[in-house]
């Protein structure tokens, strides 16, 4: 009887994810005997360097942790200053901080989904087969020198993420890393004009988004179901709580229907370095046994909690959804979430259009902050999932301590289980479609490994 023989094989940086990352795979014969994800990212230490500066500079560094998530790291680190200052903020200031931070959704979803993982998918594609003599399309830009419907899907993708952009430009002052927004408020606000213009324009991308939802829905993913837990923010008053409202907000999980305060977020959610993966952070729900527990987080994870608050059309479009285990279905929840962030934000445009005014009073922050020691908790829905802050401040406004868990830090852990529980499944497999199984699998995650070393 002949030995297997055992090889390595190793996917150097994985294409179309943010950040860079590495599978290393040991194969005995056709079996996969392990599998590891790697990160190749330096250490960043964003916690470190808010330490000893003012509030008031907080916002602009946490924003350069991400530059899609700009929005979400720029306003729940407001929200975590504003909670230990015991601040509150107006209507119209919570409001134009929900429209900032769902242009990130805009602008990340369009951005994943045609660039990064509907180049894996040639049946998202259908003509492109005609052109390129592969499984897959090697990038999105290919789709330019395609059929008339390879063209038709790139113009709906630019389009999407473009509109994205200006909603996040009209905001936050900016596409990225967003300056308006202040403790307390905002130094200014789109006009009347503008606000009745992006609620046309997003009203009608929605025939784009919901043929995105069609696209994805028509992909014929793997039959994978691990069925991990799943943690999202839930509102009580029943919202779809991307932003939270104070003590109404919940950290609620799918499987075992649990729900938890977010400035408790330290009590159930522990985050470890592992240096053998890189400077990345992997966390963990802690069971009352002492066992770590994988977790996903984002669009999959919002449906199975909160499906139930989508606006109309995203509601139908959820109904195409065939069930909440398969991670790779991570993509079509995307979608769903595509048609929810248009119509909200056209719906949140209107609304603030309708009540402006010339003064700007409504969003001005207060003319004097009476500062005090303490430490503040916040949390909100990032496009890729749950985002936690807490920052301690001392009497004079400085900050004493800071600590950030960032959607991809939750994901991977669950992602390298997913890969695990995945390799019998690849058994036998060619090595290209190993490959092709594995990539699609971490892309359908889309995961930020750049935030993950945060």
């Amino acid at each position: 009887m002949t030995a297997s023989k055992t090889t390595s094989l190793d996917i150097q940086h994985i294409a179309r994810i943010e950040g860079h990352g590495n599978v290393e795979i040991k194969l005995d014969g056709s079996r996969i005997e392990h599998i590891e994800l790697k990160t190749v990212e330096p250490a960043r230490f964003f916690e470190s360097i808010v330490g000893g500066r003012h509030f008031n500079d907080l916002a602009l560094i946490v924003s350069r942790i991400c530059g899609i998530c700009s929005p979400n790291h720029t306003i729940t680190g407001l929200m975590a200053v504003e909670d230990a200052l015991g601040l509150e903020i107006t209507q119209r200031t919570r409001l134009l901080r929900e429209l900032l931070v769902y242009g990130s959704f805009i602008q990340n979803h369009a951005t994943h989904l045609y660039v990064f993982a509907a180049p894996d998918y040639t049946n998202t594609v259908p003509s492109a087969k005609s052109n390129i003599a592969s499984d897959t399309l090697p990038s999105v830009l290919s789709l330019a020198a395609g059929q008339k419907r390879d063209r038709e899907l790139l113009r709906r993708a630019l389009e999407l993420k473009k509109l994205g952009n200006d909603l996040c430009a009209a905001i936050g002052g900016r596409p990225v890393h967003p300056v308006n927004a202040i403790v307390g408020g905002f130094t200014d606000q789109p006009d009347q004009m503008t606000l009745q213009v992006l609620a046309a324009r997003l009203r009608a991308a929605l025939t784009g988004a919901l043929l995105t939802v069609e696209l994805f829905a028509g992909v014929d993913f793997p039959n994978f179901q691990p069925d991990r837990e799943k943690l999202a923010l839930r509102d009580k008053s029943g919202g779809y709580a991307i932003l939270p409202r104070g003590a109404q907000t919940t950290v609620s999980a799918h499987k075992s229907v649990w729900s938890q305060p977010v400035a408790s977020y330290h009590d159930f959610i522990s985050e470890h370095a592992n240096p053998q993966n890189g400077n990345a952070k992997f966390s963990f729900l802690e069971s009352n046994q002492g066992e770590q527990i994988p977790f996903m987080v984002g669009a999959l994870a919002r449906l199975s909690i909160s499906g139930d608050a989508l606006m109309p059309e995203a509601a139908v479009a959820r109904s195409k959804l065939s069930n909440f285990s398969n991670p790779y279905l991570n993509n079509l929840c995307q979608a769903i979430e595509l048609v929810d962030a248009l119509e909200r934000c056209a719906a949140l445009c209107d609304r603030l259009a309708e009540d402006y005014e010339k003064s700007d009073k409504q969003i001005a922050p207060p003319q004097a902050i009476e500062v005090q020691a303490g430490v503040g908790y916040a949390a909100s829905e990032a496009p890729r999932g749950t985002l936690y802050y807490s920052i301690g401040l001392d009497a004079r406004g400085y900050v004493t301590s800071g600590d950030v868990i960032t959607p991809t830090a939750q994901n991977l852990a669950c992602i390298e289980a997913d890969l695990r529980d995945l390799a019998p499944l690849l058994e036998g497999l060619p090595q290209d479609q190993l490959i092709l199984r594995i990539e699609q699998l971490i892309r359908a995650y889309d995961p930020c490994l750049s935030c993950a070393v945060h």
